[in-house]
């Protein structure tokens, strides 16, 4: 049986013990923990690159006093003053550095949580840990005044890395009960902490100037053993390592410190480039930008403690842009709130439930809603109050007759409000004006939990504002603002289903403008969205255009138009027409009505895929010229072979002037010349591009 190194401690005298201290043994501990000390000793003080600043020994807010982290000698230039580490301590307590020198040991000493003791040595000390060998690693754990509550250490072994926790108050070789966080000192002090994975992971932030924590034992911590509470009132970011186990453990523990009331809980995911396994200790090594990177990836917020204006400087802002992706392609954006307007009976409750059914059921399927393809799959969540639980089990069977839904049946969420306690109220008004429901504040927080939501519906929204939407701007602009941020902390694309008045006189809608200007409600409510989609009953004209076309018979009520009405982005806004099929959904008419002719937003779409496929083979195009697409254009799809040279380009220049641009000019490797046509993301974008033998001969100069 393996002998437990930890039993040696057993044979160490008490703490109380009185022998002498190793002074620069102290002072060697002190330096490799120089920012978690000096922010310990003075709240107040600030780190400014490789320097600790503040405003004197006092320490009041300032920087004429300055500490060099890397020697820990301090100069205050106001009183001339300076010194090492020792001295600095021996004038914040006030006493004399060469008279008092054991006590400032003693003082340091305590805050590193080391005993006043050297543990002797013990006969059987190498035989009774000869199993494990020597520790390579060791990390004290403190309570918030500095006490040694615990220690960690950690063993290299053929058969892989171990670790062993110490009981300091049992003297035992086991974790306290509750298990401490590690670094608390420095979380008394810190408005913000970084919660990680690991001692090595966590040390490596603290040293780079960061207040940094972590469970003991990493994503293997039980969270319920764990004590959370120094992290109430804090605003705390949960760094997982680059895998599936940090990941989960990560919101189990965010959970947790939420529910302890940590001011604001949110996770960030690692970057996608990086191995598996990668972490925060490796970010330190490779020198990675920590601080661009935490103030721009892309987060999951658990609990929000409101606008900071900390959080919005201009390292949001640096390197190249987000691209925008989209829930449908041409229309819905993700992660932004749009609204689907109509009026009453025109089948739009029968869309969304299809829009659902595809996104949760099948991925890997080429489908098409609201005249685009669907282009992501995970959760999808609709609230319906118009509809009980039946109605929407016998559209459900329509729609998906071979019971596709029940293959991931947790992807597929649809609340029949009727059947569920009826509608909860988002917004309420109050004298002070439009507030949000505690009842929204806890759903909130449940689909914040669903890691790979895509979608959610409110359908429709009059019944989830218990405040005057239509008449009141405020309460419009509070609503929108309120369903952005749903849409922003979720990524997932937000659809509030509203309806639309008849215009003025009972005349038809001829246009999307008009569309538009019939969707109810402030200018507020259309303004405060990113995409409005807009479907109304189809003119005389257009539906007997559309039979004659079609050989179909004109029935009342079947034939709707819809568009994009509104977009703050680049948007497909082809004008089509509906068709209510026998089991009242809206078939889109549109490409046979064109004899499948593609519109111009398709085939942008296709000439970009052409040039980035090109690219990637190492066969590029370039814009004009010898090795412009025009020249080249059999190398395109066919819609391309004969399309004119002006057209042909011009479209290129489309492409390339679109915000964010789906093709750019990119550079061969070891040439300067921007030229070639490429995706944001390929080769010749990053300068690696190389031509390959196997196309057309490609001039080089």
């Amino acid at each position: 049986m393996m002998k437990n190194k930890w039993l040696d401690f057993n044979d160490a005298p008490e703490q109380g013990t009185t022998q002498k201290l190793d002074a620069e043994d102290v002072k060697r501990r002190i330096q490799e923990r120089l920012p978690e000390y000096l922010a310990w000793l003075f709240p107040n003080g600030k780190k400014r690159g490789q320097k600790f600043v503040l405003g004197n020994i006092q320490g009041k807010k300032g920087k004429s006093l300055e500490v060099e982290l890397s020697s820990g000698l301090w100069h205050d230039f106001e009183s001339g003053g300076g010194g090492d580490i020792i001295s600095l301590t021996a004038e914040h307590q006030k006493l004399d550095a060469q008279r008092d020198f054991p006590e400032i040991i003693q003082f340091m000493a305590d805050w590193l949580g080391m005993p006043s003791f050297t543990p002797p040595a013990t006969a059987n000390h190498q035989e009774e840990y000869e199993d494990l060998g020597h520790h390579t690693g060791k990390w004290d754990y403190h309570d918030a005044e500095g006490n040694l509550v615990a220690c960690v250490y950690r063993y290299d072994t053929p058969e892989g890395k171990e670790f062993r926790p110490w009981d300091v108050k049992t003297r035992k070789t086991k974790a306290p009960n509750p298990r401490p966080l590690y670094n608390q000192p420095g979380i008394k002090v810190a408005d913000e902490v970084l919660l990680v994975e690991g001692e090595k992971a966590a040390q490596a932030l603290i040293d780079s100037g960061y207040c940094a924590t972590t469970a003991m034992n990493g994503a293997k911590a039980p969270t319920d053993k764990t004590d959370w509470s120094p992290l109430k009132g804090k605003r705390v970011t949960l760094w997982p390592d680059n895998d599936d186990a940090g990941l989960e453990y990560a919101f189990s523990a965010a959970k947790a410190i939420a529910d302890v009331g940590a001011l604001s809980v949110i996770i960030v995911k690692p970057p996608a480039d990086k191995p598996e396994k990668w972490d925060a200790a490796d970010a330190v090594q490779e020198s990675f930008d920590i601080d661009h990177w935490l103030a721009s990836t892309e987060r999951k917020t658990i609990k929000s403690a409101g606008l900071q204006l900390s959080d919005w400087s201009a390292l949001r802002y640096k390197g190249k842009a987000p691209e925008q992706h989209f829930l449908i392609e041409g229309s819905f954006p993700l992660g932004v709130v749009s609204i689907l307007a109509a009026m009453g009976d025109t089948g739009k409750g029968m869309l969304t439930l299809k829009l659902a059914l595809e996104i949760a059921c099948c991925d890997g399927l080429t489908v098409e809603v609201f005249g685009g393809k669907v282009l992501q799959h995970g959760t999808a969540v609709v609230f319906t109050s118009e509809d009980d639980q039946a109605e929407v089990h016998r559209r459900l069977e329509k729609l998906d007759p071979t019971d596709l839904r029940l293959k991931s049946p947790e992807k597929l969420v649809i609340i029949p409000l009727p059947n569920a306690g009826g509608p909860f109220p988002m917004v309420r008004e109050t004298p002070e004006g439009p507030r949000t429901t505690t009842e929204f504040t806890q759903m909130v927080r449940q689909l914040q939990a669903i890691e790979d939501l895509k979608l959610v519906v409110f359908d429709p929204l009059s019944s989830f504002v218990h405040a005057d939407v239509n008449a009141d701007p405020a309460v419009g602009s509070y609503l929108t603002g309120l369903l952005a941020n749903l849409a922003s902390e979720t990524g997932a694309t937000v659809i509030v289903v509203h309806h639309m008045r008849k215009p003025p006189g009972q005349k038809p809608i001829e246009n999307a403008e008009q569309a538009r200007d019939a969707i109810r409600g402030s200018s507020a409510l259309v303004d405060g969205v990113r995409m409005a989609y807009a479907l109304w009953p189809a003119q005389d004209q257009v539906v007997q255009q559309t039979c004659q076309t079609l050989n179909l018979i004109p029935e009342p009520r079947s034939f709707y138009q819809g568009a994009v009405v509104k977009s703050n982005g680049p948007a497909d806004r082809t004008i089509r027409t509906y068709k209510r099929n026998s089991i009242g959904l809206l078939e889109d008419l549109t490409a046979r009505m064109k004899g499948q002719q593609p519109s111009t937003y398709d085939l942008l779409g296709v000439l970009a895929g052409g040039i980035r496929m090109a690219a990637s083979r190492g066969h590029p195009f370039t814009h004009t010229g010898v090795n412009g697409v025009f020249k080249h254009r059999h190398r395109l799809p066919e819609a391309f072979h004969h399309m004119p040279r002006h057209k042909l380009e011009n479209m290129v220049q489309e492409l390339l002037s679109e915000r964010p641009p789906r093709v750019v000019k990119g550079t061969l490797m070891g040439s300067k010349e921007h030229k070639w046509l490429d995706s944001p993301w390929g080769p010749f974008a990053d300068g690696k591009g190389r031509i390959e033998e196997g196309a057309d001969r490609l001039k080089n100069d």
